[in-house]
């Protein structure tokens, strides 16, 4: 499920979260905050691009 999480210019934060039977619009900042804080932390943790390419490259010749 794809989710959106914006900024807007009063730095207040809004969340939109799609799934195949609805859309969702969530301005509750008690809802929207775990959601950054989740993105964050996935950020953080997360291989960087090179990584993740040599990753690939090595797990599709089957040597991993």
């Amino acid at each position: 499920m794809p989710i959106t999480v914006l900024t807007l210019s009063d730095r207040s934060l809004m969340s939109y979260a799609e799934s195949a039977q609805r859309g969702h619009l969530e301005r509750e900042s008690t809802f929207v905050l775990p959601m950054l804080t989740a993105y964050h932390q996935l950020q953080a943790e997360s291989l960087s691009q090179a990584e993740t390419v040599a990753m690939i490259s090595t797990l599709r010749k089957g040597t991993l």
